[in-house]
């Protein structure tokens, strides 16, 4: 999200209407994209803005929530592809807290968390688009920067903010600053919850626990943003990069510098990527590009953004569902 971050809906309006509309490329897997099991579909489509929808998040009742900068609404969507902005449940207006009040967003522990970009408040959104302020230390010192994401192994948000990277407890409200100074876009975070990606001019590592820096990755060249990493299957561990460019790569972390295999192009012919954010209802991720919010998949026994249940996950679900729909049986029975 760093290029044109400052663009305001209306300047962005009238660069669409001076260049008569919005663009028309395609986002396309490429061959090495094919090979590797992926598959490409787009989530919401047909509105003409340098910033729609870029950032989503999961509801407590599964359906998806994001937020339009162009026309400054919170969305609210069923998780079905092939959607309009005319499809949405709800769309509620907001007003900019900030010059550019794009929201990041993130979810975890069954809530979806949000700011707006460089000066946002931290905030919790409701089914209905609503949202409340996270409090405490949160409210009285943070405030957003760029991109955050939700760490699976313990409840909180890794956020970027204007004091650097943090980790947020957003049922206390307290903080931990994970490492000062840094004003990282592109954040995500590893299944185990031990490493951030962030994208600051190249992607980096950084351990969570002690904000030391892993490892910096070389420059590619496609102006890379948003990231999501993968989760089982033959790729656990690469991580996903929505680059500015229009295409997506794949970077292995566990490869050197120079070999070739450390960074392939897996989409191409796209407008222009930013934020990525993970359906933690289906392992997919949706990446946001111009006019459209695409959605990538690894294929089966894999997740982008989140663990992948386990097996006996699934069968005390199952067996769950199983008794509820016994209980509520019963007691329809005894008061017949």
């Amino acid at each position: 999200m760093r290029l044109n971050v400052m663009l305001s809906s209306a300047a962005t309006a009238a660069c669409i209407l001076l260049s008569g509309g919005p663009a028309h490329a395609t986002l396309k897997l490429t061959a090495e994209g094919i090979a590797g099991g992926f598959t490409l579909t787009t989530f919401v489509s047909g509105y003409s803005a340098q910033y729609g929808p870029l950032a989503q998040g999961i509801l407590p009742n599964g359906n998806v929530i994001t937020g339009s900068e162009f026309d400054r609404k919170i969305y609210v969507f069923k998780d079905l592809d092939n959607q309009t902005l005319s499809s949405a449940v709800s769309a509620t207006p907001y007003i900019c807290q900030t010059g550019n009040c794009n929201y990041a967003m993130a979810t975890v522990g069954g809530q979806v968390y949000g700011a707006q970009a460089f000066g946002g408040f931290y905030e919790r959104f409701a089914s209905d688009g609503s949202r409340t302020q996270i409090p405490g230390k949160v409210a009285a010192d943070l405030r957003g920067h760029l991109g955050m994401w939700g760490n699976p192994a313990n409840g909180h948000v890794i956020a970027s903010s204007n004091v650097g990277l943090v980790d947020i407890d957003p049922i206390a409200g307290s903080y931990r600053v994970v490492k000062a100074g840094l004003f990282p876009d592109g954040v995500s975070v590893s299944p185990n919850g031990a490493t951030a990606y962030v994208e600051n001019g190249v992607i980096q590592a950084y351990d969570l626990a002690t904000g030391t820096l892993l490892r910096s990755f070389p420059n590619f060249g496609h102006a890379p943003d948003g990231t999501g990493v993968i989760s089982g299957g033959p790729l656990n561990g690469d991580v996903i990069v929505n680059n500015n460019d229009g295409t997506v790569g794949l970077l292995d972390p566990t490869k050197l510098d120079g070999d070739p295999n450390q960074f392939v192009l897996i989409a191409t012919g796209g407008t222009r990527g930013d934020f990525v954010s993970p359906d933690l209802n289906n392992g997919t991720l949706f990446l946001s590009q111009n006019e459209l919010v695409a959605r990538l998949s690894c294929g089966p026994d894999c997740s982008i953004g989140a663990p992948v249940p386990e097996p006996e996950t699934y069968a005390l679900m199952l067996a769950g569902l199983v008794l509820l729909r016994l209980m509520v049986r019963s007691k329809s029975l005894s008061t017949a």
